[in-house]
């Protein structure tokens, strides 16, 4: 009896090696879900709890003659400004005395066809597929000390988008995880 029933439990053991071995198809990633950031800080960039930064501008949004991407626009630099300010910086208005100032640009399709912006950053963020149905956009931010154009810190991202399909409230979503996954590099106070 106890020969039969170390045979049954071998023969159970074994079927299930066997199945536990088989390899299951990995499912698909969704495609919004990719990201590729990249980001350079040089040696002189300084923070503190009390480093202030102010917008050199308003973020530009590349190629969109006809102003259909403000709204979005708004939204990213809102969503960049309320990362900083999740990690400790404060903002002040354009006529206050700042640490830092920051510019961003938002650019949709390759950012290899944008050759003025890819020299000024020199960061080549890269998703690693093609994806149907949805373009590569790229966030770019930089920080120099005020009132200078030495860069000390800048960073890259990018990612899948196609702002026509996606409702106001995706996209929104989408900044705000797009701003914390640029910024992560930059240190908490």
């Amino acid at each position: 009896m106890a020969r039969i029933s170390r045979l049954a439990l071998t023969a159970l053991i074994a079927l299930v090696l066997i199945a536990c071995s088989g390899s299951p198809t990995a499912p698909k990633p969704d495609p919004l879900s990719q990201s590729s950031a990249v980001s350079v800080a040089m040696p002189d960039f300084k923070t503190s709890d009390d480093t202030t930064l102010r917008w050199r501008s308003q973020l530009i949004w590349v190629d969109d003659p006809e102003g259909q991407f403000e709204r979005r626009a708004d939204m990213l630099q809102n969503s960049l400004q309320v990362e900083f300010e999740r990690k400790g910086y404060q903002f002040v208005g354009p006529n206050e005395q700042a640490t830092y100032d920051v510019l961003a640009v938002a650019v949709l399709g390759d950012l290899k066809d944008q050759t003025e912006i890819e020299q000024i950053f020199r960061l080549y963020p890269s998703l690693a597929s093609n994806s149907q149905g949805y373009t590569p956009g790229n966030v770019l931010v930089a920080i120099a000390p005020i009132g200078t154009t030495h860069i000390v810190w800048r960073g890259a991202l990018e990612v899948f988008s196609n702002p026509g399909m996606q409702p106001i409230e995706v996209v929104q979503k989408r900044m705000q995880w797009a701003a914390r996954a640029l910024l992560a590099s930059i240190p908490n106070y």
